[in-house]
This record gives structure tokens, C-alpha cells and sequence, in this order.
């Protein structure tokens, strides 16, 4: 079950509710979101969920990102990404925490 990194073109306008509904659908398939843009989530999924998460209504296009670990902004964007996973896994534990 290898994760990779993957840029979602979201369909339509893309919205603070629309973004919101889309990066919960990720998370429900067990995604990340390492980004939100302006035209949708950069994320990590594990291969095996891709495909029905690119069967959302929300997903124009959806397309697998490698980051030359030697660019220029490599070392930055590893830090928001690692920064945006901390608070999604943070998150996740406060909710399990209120519901026991």
C-alpha cells in the first residue's frame, strides 16, 4: 500500500465549502492534505484509494506530483506539508479523545 503524492484540479469554483467537502472526503479514504491551492488539494493517498477518490464529484483532474528533492523549494515545501500533517494528525486526535 504505498502512499503518494497526488494534485487534485478541483471541478468548478473552488470555495471554502467545496475544498472543505472535497479534503473530507480524502481524509475519509485515509488521505492527508500536504496543500490546498488555488485550483485544489495537493495530498497523499495511499494507491490503492486514488481511484475512488478521483471518482469524487468534486475531482476534475487528478494527477501524481514527485518533488526533485534537490529544488529549490523542496526543503520548504516539505515543511508546510510536514507542518499541515501535524495539525490533520493533531486534529484527529482531539476528535477521538471527545468521543470516548
Amino acid at each position: 500500500m504505498p502512499f503518494r503524492m497526488w494534485f487534485i484540479a478541483q471541478a468548478g469554483d473552488v470555495t471554502d465549502g467545496s475544498l472543505r467537502e472535497l479534503c473530507t472526503a480524502i481524509r475519509e479514504q485515509g488521505g492527508v492534505i500536504l496543500m490546498n491551492t488555488r485550483t485544489g488539494p495537493l495530498v497523499a493517498l495511499d494507491d490503492d484509494v486514488a481511484p475512488a477518490v478521483e471518482q469524487h464529484p468534486l475531482v476534475a483532474h487528478m494527477g501524481p506530483v514527485a518533488l526533485n528533492p534537490r529544488g529549490v523549494a523542496a526543503d520548504r515545501l516539505q515543511r508546510i506539508f510536514a507542518e499541515n500533517i501535524s495539525r490533520q494528525v493533531d486534529f484527529a486526535a482531539l476528535e477521538d479523545v471527545g468521543s470516548a
